[in-house]
């Protein structure tokens, strides 16, 4: 009897000394509205697609192959960022919708935040990769956006660290796909 309630007793110490996996990183990134519409409700296809070999947001390595931590985003960063990319669009005076001939395609060849902790700071670098591609009846237009950013702090990294380095490198690529003028020129001619 004594055994079982060691066992028992074991146990329970055990699985409340085990790590909870982190908590998701939330991304909310912000679209980029121009002062006047000006795609005359032209209508689009907008897809969004997570080609990156990872599935998770970022990486925490504190030195050890057993403490390395993976978090994931709430929601995956392709959807995320399709919403952003569609609101920014429907703010152009797209009319986003299915039934659309011309289409809209991104690509997210990556989308990672790297942080290498150390006991009194931390390292974070961030890498945001998108391969954009329009296909119209006139033809297609194909280009990669790309941002990158490094920081090192004093402490912990935290998950809102990691959310607002990767939500800085998807404003920014937001806003240079908001203002690429070779782009809007293409969409402007062929859509």
């Amino acid at each position: 009897m004594i055994k079982k309630y060691f066992v028992l007793i074991s146990t329970l110490v055990l699985s409340a000394c085990a790590t909870t996996p982190p908590a998701p990183v939330t991304l909310m990134p912000t679209a980029v509205f121009t002062s006047q519409p000006w795609a005359n409700n032209k209508a689009l296809n907008l897809t969004c697609v997570d080609q990156a070999s990872n599935s998770y947001i970022a990486v925490i390595d504190n030195g050890s192959t057993e403490n390395v931590q993976i978090i994931q985003p709430q929601q995956p960063i392709s959807l995320t960022l399709r919403q952003a990319l569609a609101q920014q669009l429907t703010g152009q005076g797209f009319s986003i919708t299915n039934n659309a001939t011309s289409t809209m395609t991104v690509k997210v060849e990556k989308a990672l935040v790297t942080v290498n902790q150390e006991l009194i700071k931390y390292n974070m670098h961030s890498d945001l990769q998108l391969q954009l591609m329009v296909n119209t009846p006139a033809g297609q237009f194909s280009k990669r956006y790309s941002g990158r950013s490094s920081r090192e702090d004093a402490l912990t990294a935290s998950n809102k660290d990691i959310a607002t380095s990767m939500n800085k490198l998807m404003n920014s690529v937001l806003n240079e796909i908001a203002n690429d003028s070779e782009l809007n020129k293409y969409l402007t001619e062929n859509i």
